[in-house]
């Protein structure tokens, strides 16, 4: 009876082993957008950095969703809520200076994954001691240019033994 199972074994492997071939093969991915897409990272953190209102805004869909990492318990859904809560984060930044950049967003373990036109892109922030703060953009590619149609944001404390999360 093992004889027969092996056999089985061996050819479902085979089997599930090509049809995720097939699978890759056919997800649309371009590695051509990469650099798009990072240059489009690089213009948003930019813009965060150095609080320029139009050019962040103008970086999300018109209905984009928003997870905040603290401040806000529901998630944000289209341009008039998540602007509203931007917006006072901006004045609270802007709080006190009076000039930019108001930050300096490092963003590491940068990671972008493209599928047609959409890419995931995922990285953490060191801006807050003893928190580390995820981030996660999902964007969409829309008549030639990248937008941010999701954003979900998150905090881990940092562990003071190992200083990972």
């Amino acid at each position: 009876m093992k004889q027969k199972c092996v056999p089985l074994g061996a050819a479902l492997v085979a089997a599930l082993l090509l049809l995720g071939h097939g699978l890759r093969a056919q997800t649309p991915t371009s590695h051509a957008e990469e650099p798009a897409v990072r240059a489009f990272l690089a213009e948003f953190i930019s813009a965060f950095d150095n609080l320029e209102w139009d050019k962040f805004r103008n970086s999300f869909t018109d209905d984009a969703t928003v997870f905040y990492p603290r401040g806000a318990a529901n998630r944000a859904d289209g341009r008039a809520q998540y602007e509203a809560h931007f917006r006072l984060v901006f004045e609270q930044i802007r709080a006190g200076r009076t000039s930019g950049p108001y930050m300096d967003l490092q963003p590491r373990d940068l990671r972008v994954e493209i599928i047609g036109n959409a890419a995931i892109v995922t990285f953490q922030l060191d801006d807050r001691p003893g928190f580390v703060n995820r981030r996660t953009l999902v964007l969409k590619k829309a008549e030639g240019v990248w937008k941010i149609a999701h954003l979900h944001a998150s905090e881990v404390v940092v562990s003071p033994q190992d200083g990972t999360n």
